[in-house]
């Protein structure tokens, strides 16, 4: 348990692409409690003739957050830990100067760069090297693009964007092991880059620098607690996901978890990778995690679906309304799968739909609420096809499903998760990436002795909803062949 009764505190810098988030972290008798004080929007500006990130602005908001969060604070804080959004970065001169506004992974130089690189390295064998599945804006295409040109030789260093910022406050330029991984040059296994992946993208190993493993102390930032004491930087799990993971109240080996957010992650937790060639078809990645630890992970449409459809229904308001006219629509057998091109990014969702039960011979809903029973009901069914996958990829049995994120505050999706995959569901924390945050600052502040007293603790005071399969089994099967059907022969 914990170290002392004293409560620890600690700043969690929770960086998004839409929203910047500056959060007071409090572990101790009163529970795990985190306190936002400052969110600033985010987005990518357009500069210089790419989309990129305003990094200096986010910063300067960075450093106003933490004078904010020093003087509310009613005892010293400990330290500071910074998460992010994966594959981009900073380049750096040679005496440590941003070279650039950092570009953002939605720009445009990556288009045609996967089939250029694979024309170099096949995908398997890229995939098999590191571990991480292809993603058009990984940072080996934006680099790709950037292969030779007076930009890419005038730089230094490379540090990623959570590493970037922790180097803003620490002087320690260093890349965090999580974040690195996600950017398809880190060798799969150890500690290292792939040399091979660098020597095809004209890149010193110099330039990406040493890699830390998350929990590493990285030195005293400049602004001190009000009677001076010294405030430490701290290397947490960078990739946002990373520490959303690393809050999950698991029990037990058998687990998976959904993150389940605009975009919703299934995965596992694994002491090694999964390379067979058929994990890189089914499209699940290799990502690490704190303690030498692998992520198995499938990024999914996820609520995106629902947020499209409330749009599109302006007569809807909240997402409590939402799962009401989903509950009185009655049952319906109508299914998309999520997987498909037509939902990623509609101008109309509901024509989304109505384009796919045409394309799959399904007669459209004559409501609002069958079109987000059958969103809700689609998302459930496609979690129970990954987890599936999962299980026969990995030879494990998922025995609990762990929902975090915004999505696990839905009893509706929770129960749905629960009758579809008939597993016992485990909901929250809702703010699991700030709550992974803390949670290794304070395992290396020494408030913790390790990740899994962190996890016991969360299970202890946080706000955990469990849910059981209620529905027969027998129709939750029928039902399930009929979205196989669809899913395979569309």
């Amino acid at each position: 348990m914990l170290k002392s009764s004293d409560t620890f505190r600690c700043i969690a810098v929770d960086m998004g692409a839409s929203s910047i988030r500056i959060m007071l972290g409090m572990m101790g008798p009163g529970g795990l409690i985190h306190r936002e004080l400052r969110r600033v929007d985010n987005g990518a500006i357009l500069h210089e003739g790419h989309e990129r990130w305003d990094i200096t602005s986010i910063f300067n908001e960075i450093t106003a957050g933490i004078e904010e969060a020093v003087k509310q604070s009613e005892g010293p804080i400990s330290s500071i830990g910074v998460d992010a959004w994966g594959v981009d970065f900073a380049l750096l001169d040679e005496k440590g100067a941003l070279l650039e506004l950092p570009v953002s992974y939605r720009d445009q130089r990556t288009e045609g760069m996967q089939d250029r690189w694979n024309r170099e390295m096949s995908p398997l064998e890229t995939f098999q090297r590191t571990g991480i599945n292809f993603y058009l804006f990984n940072t080996l295409y934006q680099l790709l693009s950037m292969r030779g040109s007076a930009r890419l030789t005038r730089a230094s260093r490379l540090l990623f964007i959570p590493s970037y910022i922790s180097y803003l406050l620490t002087g320690k330029a260093i890349n965090e092991l999580t974040i690195a991984s996600t950017s398809q040059m880190l060798a799969v296994e150890g500690q290292r880059w792939d040399p091979e992946i660098l020597h095809k993208l004209g890149i010193l190993e110099e330039m990406l620098g040493p890699l830390a493993q998350p929990g590493t102390r990285l030195g005293r930032i400049a602004r001190r607690n009000e009677d001076g004491s010294p405030i430490e930087g701290v290397a947490v799990c960078g990739h946002d996901t990373a520490s959303v993971v690393a809050a999950i109240p698991v029990e037990e080996p058998g687990s998976v978890f959904i993150s389940a957010g605009t975009w919703c992650i299934v995965g596992m937790e694994s002491e090694a990778p999964l390379l067979q060639e058929e994990v890189f078809q089914n499209g699940f990645t290799n990502e690490r995690g704190y303690g030498n630890r692998y992520r198995i992970l499938k990024n999914i449409v996820g609520l995106w679906l629902l947020q499209g459809l409330k749009k599109r229904f302006q007569e809807i308001s909240t997402y409590e309304q939402m799962e009401e006219l989903a509950l009185e629509s009655g049952p319906e057998d109508l299914f998309i799968d999520p997987d498909d091109q037509g939902f990623y990014n509609p101008a109309d969702m509901k024509e989304a739909f109505d384009a796919f039960f045409q394309q799959t011979g399904q007669q459209p809903p004559s409501n609002p609420g069958g079109y987000i029973q059958c969103a809700y009901r689609s998302l459930a069914f496609s979690f129970r096809y990954h987890i599936e996958l999962l299980e026969q990829l990995s030879g494990r049995r998922c025995n609990v499903i762990h929902v975090v994120g915004g999505g696990s505050r839905s009893d509706y999706l929770n129960q749905e998760i629960s009758d579809i995959c008939y597993r016992p569901v485990i909901s929250g924390p809702v703010e699991a990436a700030t709550a992974g945050n803390i949670l290794v600052q304070a395992v290396t502040m020494g408030k913790l002795e390790s990740l899994g007293e962190g996890r016991a603790f969360v299970r202890e005071v946080a706000p955990l909803k469990k849910y059981w399969p209620g529905r027969e089994p027998g129709m939750v099967k029928q039902q399930y062949q009929k979205y196989l059907s669809i899913k395979h022969n569309n």
